[in-house]
């Protein structure tokens, strides 16, 4: 996102960057002042590796990105690719790859904040797998351990916590209901993360679960922490797509009122459906990693351009990559939304307006982005 201090004020939006008097914490009011009141953000990226064995690593990342490589040509659609097929493609390990903070930060050029999400533990094809530090850069002790997850993105963020934002993650099918609410205390109010990231459809619960899922969204509300879900769609066989639909967080809004949600990827292939709920919750938001990939710029422009009629304010949607995936280049993703407005003349309409910042789009002005990341929650137990 591309974040304007003067627009928080007027739509009341949470405020992406924590406030002064912590460990490494930058006050939005230093960032604007450096970049003339805009901070880019991306919402939505990965680090790290997903297992202890980096190998199962690359073999997720091509699973999940077989269909991409199959409808450019480069892999044979009516069979699994040979390892050689992969090999002389170029692409049998950029599904996934390996990143650590460098790479993150010199990939980012321009972008003052990197939100970088964990996963949290599950069983998977006889795997342990979560977020992990496979060549231990980090200083986390112990072996490379999964359901460490948290920690290894506390200490991403302490690499440079003037670039980085961390969300924690939790599975409260993975040890219950209440080891996973603690462990989301711990994360923080003693590591020091921001958010929360969970993923329903990949864990096998449902985001409206009562029982599972309940106690984790109470104890956000509590901390005063956003909660991003991944509800929406995914190309990993094992993923339950009838837990993906955005519908499912309803009974989520509906119930907790004050808490924040972001329906990462738009909700894609549900698109429609994730933005009703932000018109309908609001408190409900949206980021566009993964959609925008799939988008031309024009595409882009017609859906930006049709929000604020179907009562979406474009302040609930927010800039994300998913990086570092296959086609989620951080810069070029961030160049198609701030040039978007180029296609306003060829399909015959105004450009697309920004009710964040009250003015309109222009190619040289780039859209400014409602908030994400929340200010310290009122809680004395956190340690800041």
């Amino acid at each position: 996102m591309i974040y304007d201090d003067s627009s928080e004020r007027a739509s009341g939006a949470f405020s992406l960057i924590p406030k002064s008097g912590g460990r490494g914490e930058t006050t939005l009011q230093r960032l604007c002042e450096r970049r003339g009141q805009v901070v880019i953000i991306d919402a939505h990226s990965h680090i790290l590796s997903l297992a202890a064995d980096p190998g199962f690593t690359v073999d997720y990342g091509r699973e999940g990105s077989l269909c991409i490589y199959r409808s450019m040509g480069k892999l044979p659609s009516h069979r699994m690719p040979t390892e050689a097929e992969w090999e002389a493609s170029g692409l049998a390990r950029r599904g996934w790859p390996l990143i650590g903070p460098a790479e993150s930060l010199n990939d980012h050029p321009g972008f003052d904040k990197i939100v970088v999400l964990a996963v949290s533990p599950q069983h998977l094809d006889g795997h342990l797998i979560g977020t992990v530090d496979t060549d231990g850069i980090l200083g986390v002790e112990g072996p490379p351990d999964p359901e460490k997850c948290n920690d290894y993105i506390a200490a991403v963020v302490r690499t440079d916590p003037e670039h980085f934002i961390g969300f924690a993650s939790v599975n409260p099918a993975f040890k219950g209901p209440a080891a996973a609410v603690a462990e989301l205390e711990r994360a923080i109010c003693g590591l020091g993360l921001t958010g929360l990231k969970l993923y329903p459809m990949y864990q096998h619960w449902a985001a409206n679960d009562r029982d599972l899922a309940f106690p984790i969204y109470r104890k956000a509300t509590e901390l005063g922490i956003p909660v991003m879900i991944h509800q929406a769609g995914s190309t990993r066989i094992d993923a339950q797509l009838e837990l993906g639909r955005p519908a499912l967080l309803d009974d989520i809004g509906r119930e907790f009122r004050d808490l924040t949600v972001i329906i990462a990827h738009c909700g894609l292939p549900w698109v429609d459906e994730a933005l009703f709920l932000l018109t309908k919750h609001p408190h409900f938001y949206a980021e566009l990693s993964y959609l925008i990939a799939t988008l031309t710029r024009r595409d882009l422009f017609l859906f930006l351009h049709r929000c604020e009629p179907a009562f979406v304010p474009l302040e609930k949607i927010f800039f994300g990559t998913d990086y570092p995936g296959f086609l989620y280049d951080p810069v070029k993703l961030r160049d198609k939304l701030t040039t978007v407005n180029e296609e306003a003349a060829a399909v015959s309409l105004p450009p697309s307006r920004s009710t964040n910042c009250r003015t309109s789009w222009a190619a040289t002005s780039p859209p400014s982005w409602a908030s994400l990341t929340p200010s310290p929650p009122p809680n004395p137990r956190r340690t800041h």
